[in-house]
């Protein structure tokens, strides 16, 4: 475990294996601790970053987020690629809206962008929004009304209860977070100059998501084709083994 002093915040990272560095960036409310399954096995031959983003269990604020979240959490990616050299990027969800902000404001630095059912509003299909406003909720009902909404979006079970870690990250998440990655908007042209090549991942099992459909329309606005990973939105744990396999077929350009 490593800290990395940042402004408004102190970043907490992991470093495991031997290899070409790949970093892993977790999406909404997850921390490090998602890739718990994934990153042993990528570490066999691969030197892994995880680390848990600013407002997020090991990665306390310092005083109140800023106006602009997703470009924190973007130049935050842009500091621990510094330290860590240049890397493979694989994120998820939320994570893939920083990686996309990050390829925009830092093109350098990133050899192959996995982005991994990245949820940009822009490219969901007529209806897709008809759905709770989970930021409003959070505000109006609380946590667990927001909770609740939101694992049902992303079609997973929601747990039984949330520990004081999660519920921090929660609120962090339906609070600031939530609603930045709602309002984001890709600079595509940013993208297709980028040196960076990118890669938009969706899950063979989760074609009924919204996230699934956003993935689709933005590589289709990238000109770039969509790569199937094994599982749902979070392939990465329910099916480490088979996903680590495919993300090693499509860093090698398979």
């Amino acid at each position: 475990m490593t800290t990395l002093s940042v402004p408004g915040a102190t970043i907490t990272y992991d470093v495991h294996g031997r290899g070409p560095a790949l970093l892993l960036i977790p999406g909404g409310p997850a921390d490090a601790a998602v890739f718990t399954h994934l990153r042993p096995l990528l570490a066999e031959d691969h030197t892994v970053v995880t680390f848990d983003p600013r407002g997020l269990s090991r990665s306390p604020l310092e005083g109140a987020p800023g106006p602009h979240v997703v470009g924190d959490h973007a130049d935050d990616v842009h500091r621990l690629l510094t330290e860590v050299g240049p890397a493979d990027v694989l994120a998820s969800s939320g994570g893939a809206i920083t990686l996309l902000e990050h390829l925009r404001r830092h093109p350098g630095g990133v050899r192959t962008a996995v982005l991994h059912e990245p949820p940009v509003t822009r490219y969901l299909p007529a209806g897709a929004l008809d759905r709770p406003d989970i930021p409003a909720l959070f505000r109006d009902h609380g946590l667990e009304a927001a909770f609740t909404a939101f694992m049902k979006v992303v079609g997973v079970d929601p747990a039984p209860s949330l520990d004081p870690r999660a519920e921090g990250n929660f609120a962090y998440f339906f609070g600031h977070l939530m609603p930045a990655i709602g309002a984001y908007e890709p600079d595509v042209d940013a993208l297709r100059a980028a040196p960076a090549r990118l890669v938009v991942a969706v899950g063979e099992q989760s074609a009924e998501l919204p996230v699934h459909q956003a993935a689709v329309g933005l590589a289709g606005a990238l000109g770039v084709p969509t790569e199937v990973f094994p599982g749902g939105h979070g392939g990465f744990d329910t099916d480490a083994e088979a996903f680590a396999a495919r993300l090693r077929e499509v860093l090698k350009g398979c």
